[in-house]
């Protein structure tokens, strides 16, 4: 009885880490994602600015 609690112990353990390593996953997907997107942004907006002083000259 004692061996098979140790084991069930075990593999909730497993389980426990492993979701913890899919949530971190996850996060710094979107995280990417969600930096990526600001990249972009900001890039753009650089772009416009310099297309602006442009057609001011």
């Amino acid at each position: 009885m004692q061996s098979e609690y140790d084991s069930i112990s075990r593999e909730e353990t497993r389980t426990a880490t492993e979701l913890a390593y899919a949530e971190v996953i996850s996060y710094n997907r979107k995280n990417l994602e969600r930096e990526l997107q600001n990249e972009s942004r900001q890039h753009n907006r650089q772009q416009n600015k310099t297309k602006r002083r442009e057609e001011e000259l």
